[in-house]
Parts: C-alpha cells; structure tokens; sequence
C-alpha cells in the first residue's frame, strides 16, 4: 500500500476536528479530561459522572418545569455542543454557515419515571415526555436551540455511536450537506433508588479540511478516513471489526504500520454510547498534543479508533496529526511586532462575566508560550457569540492580561473594563483644535498599523507638494536631529494647525476602518475642518488649501494674543476692554479670549491681581475675534474656488452650539463665520446631551475635548466619553488608548471590525475556556 506523506492529502477529501467537548466521570471539561490523560494510570474509569443533574437552563431559555422534564442527557448534550462550537470558534450570530449535528445517547428510563409520577407534573402529556427524553429527539433539539441550519441526525449504534456518528458527518461536509458538524454521543445512567449516575458525554465539530486551512482553524486533527460495517453470516464480530479496520485505511490511504496507536472504547471506562466518544477524543488529543510521540520517520502521528456494538455496527477511524500551522499561515511574530491585544469576553448575567474573566484569566496565565496572545485575542473577537453583559481588557502580553482579568469589576454599568448592552450607543468624533499636539503624536499607532501609516503618509505627501514641508518628522522622528526639527516645526503656527489636521484626518478613517463609524460629527475651531471633511463637506486636497489659506490669513493679522478666563460669559462680557472678544466658551466659567495683544495682555495681568484665574495662550493668529474681520473678503474669495458638498454625516457646529444646517454648512459664507466667531463649545455640549447615549470619541492628540465633555452637566453619568490619543504628559501607548476606547464602545454595543485590529500578521484561533454556565439542580425523579 502506497503511503501519502502529509503534503499528499487532499484537503478536499478530509475532514479537521476543529472543535472538542467533553464531560467524563469527573472530569467536567476538555480540560480536566485532558489532565486525566496525562495522569499515570487509567485516565477516566466507572467513577460518578460529576454534577449530572445541574443545568443552566436560563442560558438555553428552557424553563423550570421543561427541565425537570427533559433527560438529563439531553441537558448535558445541549451544554457539551455549545462548549464544543465554542472550542472551535465559530459564532453563530457571526458565520451564516450550515451547522449540522449528528448525535446518538443511551435508553434511559427517564420517561418511565416521569410517567410513574403524572400527578406531579399534570400539564406535561405523553407526547412531550417522548420529545424530552426519547434519544430521537437528540440532535433536534440541540440544533433548535443552538440555531442549527443544517441535517439534525440521531444515530443509534450502542458502543459505536460516536464513532458512526463521526463517520456520517464527514460524509455529509464532504458532500456538501452542511459546512460545519457536531458528532457526538452521551451517556447519563441514573439508577433507581438513588445510586449515583455514571456516563459522560462527547462532542466534536468537524470541518472540510480545506476551509478550514482557509479560514485558520486550530486543527487538533486530521480525518484521514473513515468506515463503518458489520458481521456478516458466519463471520465472528472480531473479523468484522477487522474488516472494518482494513476498509479505513484503504479509504485514509495509509499504510497500517503508520497507524502507531489504536484506541478502543474499554480504555475509556464508561458505557453504553458514550466510550467511543471518549476513545475518539483521546484519540485527537493523542495525536495534537505535542508530548505524545511522532509517527517515526518523518511520519505524522496517526491513531486509529474502533467502536463496536454487541451484535451491532462496528466502526474505524483514522486520525492524522494536522499540518504545523507555521507553515500554513506564517511564523508567529513577537508580542512587540503584534502590539497590544483587546481581550474581550461577555457572558448573559454579571456573575457568568465574573467567571468568564476568571476562566480566562488563569488559562492565560497557565497558556504562557503555549500560544500567541493574538490568538486568544482573535478567538474571542471572532468566534464567541457577544451577549449583552461585556468586558475587555487590553495587554501586551499573557501576564499582562491575567493580571488585568484579575482586576476586572463586574458592575452594570461600569464602562472602565465591564458594562450591560442596551441599544448600540450612536457614536460622535470630536476634533480638538489648537493645544494637544507634541513630537511623536500617533507615533506607536503609526509603527504598528500599516494601514494608517499609509493614510498618514498619503496625506503628508499633499501638504509636501502643497506646503513644501514633510508632516512625518513630527508624527515619528527618529533621532535627536530628527526630534529637534520636530520640536521647530511645532513651534511654527503654519505647520502645526496643518499637523493637527492630517492627524486627526488619518485617526478618523482609522477608527472608521476599526468599524467605529460616527452618527455625528463636531470639531472645535480648527477641529471643524477635520470634521467636515470626514463628513464629505469638501476634499482632502481641499480641505488641505483651506487650512493653508487659513492659517497664512490668521498669523498675518495685526499683533494678537489669546487667553483662557476662569468665568461665566455672562460675567466676563462687561470687563472686557475695546477690542476684545470672547473667541471661546468652553464651559460655564471657562472662557477664551481674543484681541489685540496690549489690551488683551493687560487685562489677564489686571485681573491676575485681583484673583481672577487667567493665563495667556501660546496659539499662532487671534482667530474668533475682530481682528479678523480685514481678511473676511479675502478668505470668501478663496473658498469659491472650494467645491461644498451638503454633509453626509450630521454635523454640530461649533460657531452656533447646535446641529448644522447642511445647506449652510457648505457655504464659504459660513467658513468666515466659523472663522470670526466664537467657538460654543459648552453649547455643542449641550446639544451632544440631548442625544441620549451617544458615546463621544476625541478624534485626536490630548484630552482637551475629553476633559470638558466630563466636566459638563450630567453628560459624565449618561454619556461614554472616551479619547483617541493619550495627552501629552501621558506615557500611556498610543494603542492601550486606542483599544481601550475601541473595547468601551464594544462593551457599549458597538459592532468592531475585528479583523482591522490584526494588520501585521494573521491570527489564528485557538482553545480557550468555554461559557461558564450558571447551573441549577434539576434532580431525576426517583433518582
């Protein structure tokens, strides 16, 4: 027989293990069985099968009453299929993919206990007693509540079950049939008079081997072939199960003496249905984990698995170790090349969130090198349903991330690492204007993200040839040459305000690439460029001339200055002296003004003196004030050479404190306003309350936007108010900033664009702890 090296199989004609369940005797998960395996000695014998009358039944939405009804083995199956396509990362409300199941259980007496005692349950008939405890009713009921779209099969084969079970969902993916198959079988014996139950339960989801190379599946193993027969007349059982061995190697291709371990359900210890689901698990795990032994010779480990039934159906299965996934996808980068990692987790009441952070916490605290945070990472971004109870936390690294899921407060409405979703929140960028820039603003977001980079690096390149000066030095300066010329351009007003634009531009398309898209839009002063251009009011190129212009425009006026005036407007307006203006309200006693430096000077030192809190501002032009007014004409002329566009994100505008007229808004007329006038920042605010939950995103460097908007009425308690980029005296990352902000609004009902967050190298998925379900006795009667 010719023997097919592992870059021989066609991935179009087997089958990948991609997902496992399982529940034996005491061990509770894949978990523990897994550590059983690894314990000298027998790995799960005749013990009592841990916990068999407990179930979360709010978790499925089965009532109280239909759980007490329902066998015992039809709640641990539910439990294993939803633990088993978790284990495989596939989110239902996620991947639209045609999911069978193919399951099988033991008779049990269930029914025959339950029709003793009809007086307790008088509204419960003959019919829904077969459906909930009649093992035909296996596989439907798995795939009604799991919203299963494909074949819901039972299969009844005694001891080989599982392993038909196997055999028919591989027949099924590879015919097309459905895309994914669970296959299992379970085992729940609950003796009369009080004994204590024994059995297990074991559940695997398959999948073409094809897909899942494509999709970057953890593979625990490789269906190589299967087969299933029986005795014929005169033939004894063990040549039928021989015979059956010999037709699946002929169907896997492989030579016999490959095949270095062959499972059978007795070392399992359990009986009736469920031993062949624990020997084909240990069989998987046999042959993908690392410890056991290679197939020899540059072979991969094979194993094959029988099943048999007295008088029955005889069963095969051969096992091959899956491909290294370093050669499939590429070699795992360093957790510095990959960046930090948002770990999301959610569950459907705060006490499961609590144990799912728990969970998490000590698998990646004991996972250390075993795999990629970015897997784990990825694992739950990509292949966990997202229930209405969230958390997240961001680490660069396993420890990181333990420590922080050890930490996490499990509160309703803390929107720090914890919350409860509602309605998705309608989310608002907020462009600041002068004040948060400093040298290396985006600097770890533009090293890490390609994608920004190149958006950076796009818009740097139009300011080159419109302005003859590269934005990039100042963004990521590399060397103290280097940092120095940063340091110049920021301190020259004309390059600055261009700076502040083209970053927060590139910072906007970046979260909108993230799938953080704004239902509004608002920006203060120069802000309101990079606000109306993400809105589609003009170009980049446009937008670029306009700020140019501008800023030649402001620092040509007449000698200015600006300060800031701890004061109500209201108050301030009567001690102003000729000439000065109010530019800016930013809060009911946090006012800016402009004018002409003397007057404006003398009057910050005149009210210093008698304790007025004010101070100068260090902003190039005193815009928003009458010494703008000489250069209205020009800057009008300029702009009808702009083409406006009406909006297509709504905008507040800042020159008026509530919400744009589109009509307007896309006029040079109110461009000069938006240039003379003050900025009523406090009454944007006052709009942005109104709107109830939206979540405020500052869309650039600092936290000046972010500090009002906290500071303003109750819009701190109903409102998340999150920042883009850390202040400048913050040596926080740029990106713990960023997922941090991303992970809020997730826990917030967000949609993320999961996959935006993973530039540089492709993650896979991996095995992480399954739902921590939250049970409840529901016992046998007469058990």
């Amino acid at each position: 027989m010719t023997d097919l090296a592992p870059a021989d199989i066609d991935p179009e004609a087997c089958a990948a293990v991609v997902g496992v369940a399982a529940r034996f005797g005491q061990a509770g998960d894949l978990g523990a069985f897994r550590e059983r395996l690894r314990a000298p000695g027998e790995a799960v014998t005749d013990e009592p099968l841990a916990d068999p009358y407990v179930f979360d039944h709010k978790f499925f939405g089965i009532s109280p009453r239909e759980s007490v009804v329902l066998d015992p083995q039809q709640r641990i199956l539910l439990e294993c299929a939803h633990h088993a396509l978790e284990d495989a990362a596939h989110d239902p409300t996620r991947d639209d993919a045609v999911v069978g199941i193919y399951a099988g259980g033991a008779t049990t007496t269930h029914a025959a206990r339950l029709r003793r005692q009809a007086d307790r349950s008088p509204h419960t008939d003959d019919r829904q007693i077969r459906a909930a405890t009649g093992a035909d009713f296996l596989a439907s009921r798995v795939a009604y509540k799991l919203a299963l779209t494909g074949p819901a099969v039972s299969v009844q084969a005694a001891g080989a079950t599982a392993l038909v079970a196997v055999h028919t969902a591989v027949q099924a993916l590879l015919g097309g049939e459905c895309d994914l198959a669970l296959a299992g079988s379970v085992t729940v014996h609950a003796p009369e008079g009080g004994a204590v139950a024994t059995g297990g339960c074991g559940v695997v989801v398959l999948k073409p081997l094809r897909a899942a190379l494509d999709d970057g599946d953890r593979i625990y193993a490789v269906v190589r072939g299967t087969a299933v027969g029986t005795a014929g007349p005169g033939e004894s059982a063990e040549a039928g199960r021989g015979r059956t061995v010999r037709d699946a190697l002929v169907v896997s291709g492989v030579a016999a003496d490959t095949v270095v371990a062959i499972d059978t359900p007795a070392g399992s210890g359990v009986t009736d249905t469920a031993p062949a689901a624990a020997a084909f698990i240990r069989a998987v795990l046999a042959v993908h984990d690392a410890e056991h032994q290679s197939g020899g010779a540059g072979r991969p480990r094979r194993a094959g698995v029988s099943g048999s039934g007295p008088f029955g159906t005889h069963a095969h299965v051969i096992l091959e170790e899956a491909p290294a996934p370093e050669s499939l996808i590429g070699a795992p980068s360093s957790a510095a090349e990959v960046g930090r990692q948002l770990i999301p987790f959610s569950a459907k009441s705060p006490t499961a969130l609590a144990g799912a952070a728990a969970r998490l916490g000590r698998h990646l605290e004991q996972a250390k090198g075993a795999e990629e945070l970015q897997d784990a990472a990825w694992t739950l971004q990509t292949g966990r349903t997202a229930y209405a109870h969230r958390g997240f936390v961001v680490a660069q690294d396993h420890a990181e991330a333990a420590a922080a899921l050890a930490e996490v407060k499990i509160k309703a409405k803390d929107r720090a690492g914890a919350g409860s979703v509602g309605v998705a929140p309608p989310v608002v960028f907020t462009f600041p204007g002068h004040g948060g820039q400093h040298v290396g603003m985006g600097r770890g977001l533009y090293r890490l993200d390609p994608y920004f980079r190149a958006d950076l690096d796009r818009c740097a390149e139009h300011v080159r040839a419109a302005a003859g000066v590269d934005l990039r030095v100042i963004f990521d300066p590399r060397g103290e040459e280097a940092e120095e010329t940063a340091r110049q351009f920021l301190a020259d007003g004309a390059i600055v305000q261009l700076a502040l634009f083209v970053l927060e531009y590139a910072l906007a398309r970046a979260f909108i690439r993230w799938g953080i898209r704004p239902s509004a839009v608002v920006g203060h002063s120069l802000g309101g460029y990079a606000a109306a251009c993400v809105a589609g009011v003009f170009s980049f190129p446009d937008a670029i001339r306009m700020v140019i212009k501008r800023t030649e425009l402001l620092l040509g006026l007449a000698d200015g200055a600006m300060a800031a005036v701890r004061l109500g407007e209201a108050e301030l307006l009567p001690l102003l002296p000729e000439g000065v203006g109010i530019a800016a309200i930013s809060g009911p006693d946090q006012v800016t003004i402009s004018g002409p430096r003397e007057p404006v000077t003398r009057f910050v030192e005149e009210q210093a003196a008698k304790g007025l809190e004010t101070r100068l501002l260090k902003i190039p032009g005193a815009g928003h004030s009458s010494l703008v007014d000489p250069v209205l004409d020009e800057y009008e002329a300029f702009l009808t050479g702009i083409v406006f566009h009406e909006p297509a994100i709504r905008i507040v505008s800042d020159t008026t404190g509530t919400w744009a007229d589109p009509a307007e808004i896309s006029t040079p007329a109110y461009w000069c306003r938006h240039m003379r006038n003050a900025v009523r920042y406090h009454d944007v605010l006052e709009t942005l309350q109104a709107v109830e939950g939206s979540a405020l995103v500052e869309v650039g460097p600092g936290t000046t936007l972010t500090s009002l908007a906290r500071r303003h009425g109750e819009l701190r308690w109903s409102h998340p108010i999150l920042q883009g980029l850390p202040h400048p005296t913050d040596p926080t990352p740029d990106t713990q900033i960023l997922l941090s902000t991303i992970g809020s609004l997730w826990a917030a009902g967000v949609e993320v664009e999961w996959p935006a967050l993973h530039p540089l190298r492709d993650p896979r998925k991996t095995s992480l702890p399954g739902y921590p379900f939250e049970r409840s006795a529901f016992p046998v009667p007469g058990a």
